[in-house]
């Protein structure tokens, strides 16, 4: 077979999943090639997938549909994922197209997103009041409640 035709066949492959699964074009990612070659389609279909399976590895009752927003940036010196729920900015930096390492950075975001942001300020609240909790008082401190204590009897 040729390569032609094996690109060929790829691409069809790619558009014929495409219009079975509409979920699949549902992305919220953007790519910024700088140089590199890779399809848009082809990383819709692996960040999708990525969030699906997620989803159904942590057996939620319907597909999970990316809700947040990505960027992929190409040709990038450092090989990262930013999530910044805050300002709701998401980057996947690579230094080129690696398939694996993307669909590593698109699940970590996905496993990200599965917590309600209501949910994860009551898991910092938590995280706080146990952290407080668990503090050590300082030796000195004591001595000087007692002191501050015996003053206030006088």
């Amino acid at each position: 077979m040729s390569r032609r035709y094996g690109a060929f066949l790829l691409k069809a492959a790619v558009g014929l999943l495409l219009c079975l699964a509409p979920s699949f074009t549902r992305a919220q990612i953007t790519v910024v090639r700088n140089g590199s070659q890779v399809g848009e389609p082809k990383v819709k279909v692996l960040f999708n997938t990525a969030c699906r399976v997620v989803a159904e590895e942590f057996h939620l009752p319907n597909s999970f549909d990316a809700p947040f927003r990505v960027t992929l940036i190409l040709g990038d010196t450092r090989d990262t994922v930013i999530g910044d729920e805050l300002h709701k900015t998401h980057f996947i930096y690579m230094h080129r197209w690696d398939e694996a390492q993307f669909a590593t950075s698109a699940s970590r975001l996905a496993l990200q997103h599965l917590v309600s942001q209501e949910r994860k300020t009551r898991m910092v609240a938590e995280i706080l009041r146990r952290a407080r909790a668990a503090e050590t008082v300082p030796y000195e401190s004591l001595f000087d409640a007692k002191k501050e204590r015996r003053a206030s009897f006088k």
